[in-house]
């Protein structure tokens, strides 16, 4: 985080929405500690901290949908280039499409708190031609957890911003247990109302 910080000294709006771009696009920042870092940059004084809420919402959004307008467009070049092998392999690719084909587009919703799949999946419901404003809706509903979380307790407890930060990824964690509680339970119906159908039939 301090290396971070030392990077937002001017341009900190554009650069934090440059970065949070990036976190979408696939690339290895962590996300929740360039959110942390900017609500405590409001803390200190250095931004407004409701600008920089709506910058970083805004760029979260902006990068989730570059994932999927990539998917929608360039998908199939993208499985066939270097990138798509390294980043997207089969094994990868299966186990996604296994997860839009048990949840549908609420997966979207869920890939918001799975750093590790986020873009994948994102990426695979521009591919799959899930409609635009229905991953607007699911990865915004989402976004208005996460962003103002983070933000929001890095600039109220920001005087005690380790803390902060090792909560966060302890909350994370938590969340991902709710997360996957919730997929569970919607597998669950699933699965019953597809048992349910042959019963119907006969």
């Amino acid at each position: 985080m301090e290396w971070l910080l030392s990077q937002l000294t001017s341009h900190v709006y554009a650069k934090l929405a440059g970065i949070l771009l990036l976190c979408g696009l696939g690339v290895p920042i962590p996300e929740d500690i360039s959110l942390i870092s900017a609500g405590y940059l409001a803390h200190l004084g250095t931004v407004d901290l409701h600008t920089v809420f709506v910058v970083c919402f805004a760029a979260v959004l902006g990068g989730d949908s570059l994932a999927f307008a990539m998917g929608r467009v360039f998908g199939t070049k993208l499985l066939a280039s270097r990138f798509g092998h390294r980043y997207f392999n089969p094994k990868r690719q299966r186990r996604v499409r296994a997860y839009f084909r048990t949840y549908g587009s609420k997966v979207i919703f869920i890939a918001r708190f799975l750093p590790g799949l986020r873009f994948s999946i994102f990426l695979s419901a521009g591919m799959l031609h899930v409609r635009p404003y229905v991953f607007i809706v699911y990865d915004s509903l989402a976004a208005l957890l996460s962003v103002p979380f983070l933000v929001y307790l890095a600039y109220y407890f920001g005087g005690k911003i380790d803390h902060v930060v090792k909560w966060a990824r302890r909350s994370e964690y938590g969340i991902l247990v709710l997360v996957a509680v919730a997929a569970l339970f919607l597998a669950y119906k699933v699965v019953r109302k597809r048992r349910a159908r042959p019963a119907l039939a006969e």
